[in-house]
């Protein structure tokens, strides 16, 4: 039959767009075959479809889409969104739907590709579940339209309907089935590859210095969309602008530009349910060498030596649970492996989840894992993992469904759900890992759970040199011995040492230069450790029941 890309124009599509083969593919055969392979058509009896459905996070290209293949197909755009319908008047609405068709039509008489799309249809046709009268009356509209006449004898002109949504399960079933919308493509987040080519179309017409590898830039930019990479070559290149001298003879971008444009412009699709890249490293976590070690070959290795898991058959760990006392660095444990493995960190609390509301804890849980599939490689955190998972009572005779039940049945899912996802792996700390139900503590789920303790004398050591990097100490501070002297102290017990210490020089003399002894004396004097004995006893039973 051969390929399209030798029919059409000069002007093609990717001229102004990158990535999404499949999408694009899929809306040539859909605008453009019907007039390139007509005359087979008619030979075989074959009759094309009229509609194609494109859904996907926001961002990612779903209108440029359809407008490029419209340039290059020199086709008719007839443009429907929510704005041009929602009438305050009844009967408005389906008037407008109407005419939009009626002048689609018109257009396609004439023997041209004449494209109808219909932009964010979920607001326009949602369920007709208890929805509103005039919503259902323009979903109905909608369907007589797309069906056309069926009881005419003369030919309609061929006009195809195009529609894009972010959310494909809100939009009436009824035009989901072969007929209205045949086909439902998605248009996803970009790979590296297609960041890559995205970026070097959005910096085409920019100056670019030796230094600046748009390859590395790709890779670093997991979980940005095509509007995202359009917004970041546009920071850089105001970035790059206000640093421009007067005597400079033109704009050019370093990679300094593209590193700070990143710290402004981050990933869509993951504002409201996550924090930026992670800057915390293993160098900032004292002691824990051993954890540490176990942490980078479950998190680390498996994203950035995914194909040797793969070569030698080997099923990476999908959760790790984290357990101990308060204070003793598990989230920074688990925000260092997201920033070893560069992967995006998503975080969530009990307190995030429960809700007054009847199912939105659910639903925030549902959404976090979606986006976070949408942004792999990435990581899970999950803080008070025993209220977000707690232990399941038989005894519960009334029937009622607790809170956390339901997060409970929602994770338990999401996280079955992972085995065919790739680079996605769920870390949670708890300090009561007898309270969490044991269905998570299985393989598959939390492979492997790992006791976070105290910090022993060379620990403390470390975290107190950590503390105080940026302090100017007084020569007379020794932090080897005030590691012997703070037995107990979790890290944040010797992070608020530290600063109490600096408070107290300043206290002292508000023009104070540098922190002494004395100061740290006065310091632990006014400080109790968080931990006790029998609490740190009762906490290593805890392992050596757990594992870990």
């Amino acid at each position: 039959m051969g390929s399209i890309e030798e029919k059409g124009g000069e002007w093609r599509a990717e001229e102004a767009i990158a990535g999404n083969r499949g999408a694009l593919e899929a809306l040539r055969e859909l605008i453009i075959y019907p007039f390139v392979y007509a005359h087979l058509a008619k030979k075989l009896g074959l009759k094309w479809p009229r509609g194609l459905l494109l859904y996907g996070p926001p961002g990612t290209g779903k209108t440029s889409l359809v407008q490029a293949v419209v340039r290059e197909s020199d086709a008719h755009l007839t443009l429907i969104n929510a704005y041009s319908v929602h009438k305050a008047h009844a009967g408005e609405s389906e008037k407008s739907l109407r005419e939009a068709f009626s002048q689609a039509y018109s257009y396609a008489s004439s023997g041209k590709p004449s494209v109808i799309f219909i932009d964010e249809i979920d607001a326009i046709c949602p369920r007709r579940d208890n929805r509103k009268e005039q919503e259902s009356r323009v979903v109905g509209q909608l369907l007589t339209l797309m069906d056309g006449s069926k009881t005419s004898s003369k030919p309609l002109p061929h006009v195809v309907v195009v529609a894009s949504t972010n959310r494909v399960d809100a939009i009436d079933p009824a035009l989901r089935r072969p007929g209205r919308f045949d086909t439902e493509i998605e248009v996803s987040v970009p790979t590296v590859e297609e960041r890559l080519k995205i970026l070097e179309l959005y910096s085409r017409n920019l100056k670019l210095v030796d230094n600046v590898d748009l390859k590395a830039i790709a890779t670093s930019c997991n979980g940005y969309v095509g509007a995202d990479l359009e917004a970041l070559c546009r920071e850089a290149a105001r970035l790059a602008h206000r640093r421009l001298s007067n005597d400079a003879k033109e704009l050019t971008l370093t990679m300094e530009d593209f590193e700070n444009a990143k710290s402004e412009v981050g990933p869509s699709i993951t504002r409201g349910v996550t924090k930026e890249l992670s800057i915390v490293t293993w160098d900032d976590i004292g002691g824990l060498k051993d954890l540490k070690r176990k942490l980078q070959q479950a998190v680390e290795w498996p994203i950035k030596h995914a194909n040797s898991f793969a070569r030698l058959g080997i099923s990476p760990i999908r959760g790790v649970l984290l357990h101990g006392p308060p204070g003793c660095s598990k989230t920074t444990l688990a925000k260092a492996a997201a920033h070893a493995a560069q992967a995006s960190f998503f975080s969530l609390s009990g307190a995030e989840l429960y809700s007054k509301y009847v199912g939105e804890g659910e639903a925030l849980l549902r959404r976090t894992f979606q986006k976070a599939r949408l942004a792999a490689p990435s990581v899970l955190f999950f803080d008070e993992a025993d209220a977000i998972a707690p232990k399941r009572h038989g005894g519960n005779s009334s029937g009622n469904v607790t809170v956390g039940e339901r997060l409970l049945s929602t994770l338990l899912t999401e996280m079955d759900g992972l085995e065919l996802a790739t680079g996605i792996i769920v870390l949670a700390a708890t300090n009561r890992p007898h309270a969490i139900d044991a269905a998570l503590l299985r393989p598959g789920r939390f492979d492997l759970v790992l006791y976070v303790p105290p910090p022993d004398a060379e620990g403390r050591r470390e975290i107190l040199r950590i503390h105080t990097r940026k302090m100017k100490l007084g020569t007379d501070v020794d932090l080897d011995l005030m590691a012997e002297r703070t037995d107990l102290f979790t890290g944040a017990d010797l992070q608020g040492l530290c600063r109490e210490a600096g408070m107290a020089a300043l206290r002292e003399d508000i023009a104070a230069d540098a922190v002494y002894d004395r100061h740290f004396q006065i310091a632990r004097a006014s400080l109790r450790p968080s931990l006790t004995r029998s609490m740190v006893e009762e906490y290593s039973q805890l392992k050596l029941q757990g594992g870990g």
